[in-house]
C-alpha cells in the first residue's frame, strides 16, 4: 500500500520542471498582493531552484497570469517560493523513502506557515494568495485550517491535491468538478500513514480556495484498487495549465477571487520580475 501510495503521489511534482528563489530579488517593497508558491515533488532539484521562480511551472504560469491581470487593472503583486525539499517521492518505495517524503510534506507545512507569517508581520496590509501543485498543495492544503479566519488570506490555489477530498467547501474546477463524489486525494485514502486532516475545510476558507483535479488523476483522484501506476494517469497529472478557457481555466476565478479581497490599489511599488 505505501508502494501504492508513494507512486501514485510522485507524478505530483513531475509535471513541472524545476523552479527558482524563494522570495523576488532583493526585498520589494509592500505590494497589494502577494503570491506564495509551492512547487511539487521533485521540482525543487538541482535546476528547479532556479528556474520558474523556485515554484514549478504551473505555479509559476498561474502567477504570471494573476500577475498580468492584476497590473491591467492598476495594482501590483510580488511572489515568493516556498523554501522546503519538495522531495520525490520514492519509486521503489519503502519505509525510509516514504518517511523522506512525509518529511518533506512536514517541512513544506511549517515553511508556508513560517513565511506566510514572516511576511505578513513586513506587509501587514498586503492579501496573500497561496498556491500550490501535487505536494505543494497539499503543503498550502495543511495550511488552510490554520488560517481560515485570516483575513490577509486572498485566495488559495491547490492543483491536483493529494489532501483533497470529493466534498469540500472549495471551488472544484477540472472535470472531478462535473463528477460528484469522485477526486478523493491519495493522502486521504491513507490518511493515518499521511498524518493529514480528514475534516473539511471552514466554509469561509473553503469559499475562498479554487481546487483543480480531473478524473484519472492518481494524486488528486486516487484508485485504491489499482496496483500499477499507468502511462495515462501519468499524462493527466501533468497536463494542467491554466489556460484563459476550458477545464484547466481557472485564472478567472481565481482573478475574481483576489479581485474582491479588498487589498487597497495605491500602494506604490515594483512588482516582481519577469
Amino acid at each position: 500500500m505505501i508502494r501504492r501510495l508513494g507512486s501514485a503521489a510522485v507524478v505530483a511534482g513531475i509535471a513541472l520542471a524545476g523552479l527558482a528563489t524563494g522570495t523576488a530579488a532583493g526585498a520589494p517593497a509592500c505590494a497589494d498582493f502577494h503570491w506564495i508558491g509551492a512547487a511539487g515533488s521533485g521540482q525543487r532539484d538541482d535546476a528547479g531552484l532556479t528556474k520558474d521562480g523556485g515554484m514549478g511551472a504551473v505555479v509559476y504560469q498561474s502567477y504570471r497570469q494573476l500577475r498580468t491581470d492584476l497590473l491591467a487593472s492598476g495594482r501590483t503583486i510580488t511572489a515568493e517560493a516556498i523554501q522546503y525539499p519538495a522531495n520525490p517521492v520514492p519509486l521503489e518505495g519503502g519505509l525510509g523513502g516514504w518517511l523522506d517524503f512525509m518529511d518533506s510534506v512536514d517541512a513544506g507545512t511549517d515553511a508556508t506557515a513560517e513565511q506566510f507569517e514572516a511576511f505578513t508581520e513586513r506587509c501587514p496590509n498586503t492579501k496573500v494568495v497561496l498556491a500550490g501543485y501535487s505536494q505543494g498543495a497539499m503543503v498550502i492544503h495543511r495550511n488552510l485550517h490554520d488560517l481560515a479566519d485570516d483575513p490577509r488570506v486572498a485566495a488559495a490555489l491547490l492543483i491536483a491535491d493529494g489532501d483533497r477530498l470529493p466534498f469540500d467547501t472549495t471551488i472544484a474546477l477540472g472535470s472531478t468538478a462535473t463528477a460528484p463524489g469522485v477526486g478523493k486525494g491519495v493522502a486521504q485514502e491513507h490518511s493515518f500513514l499521511a498524518s493529514t486532516d480528514t475534516s473539511m475545510l471552514p466554509p469561509g476558507i473553503g469559499a475562498r480556495t479554487v481546487s483543480v483535479c480531473d478524473v484519472g488523476d492518481p494524486v488528486c483522484d486516487y484508485d485504491p484498487d489499482r496496483t500499477i501506476l499507468s502511462a495515462d494517469e501519468l499524462a493527466i497529472h501533468t497536463s494542467y495549465a491554466p489556460a484563459a478557457t476550458g477545464a484547466h481555466a481557472w485564472g478567472a476565478p481565481l482573478y475574481n477571487l483576489v479581485s474582491s479581497a479588498g487589498a487597497p490599489s495605491t500602494i506604490e511599488v515594483a512588482a516582481h520580475g519577469a
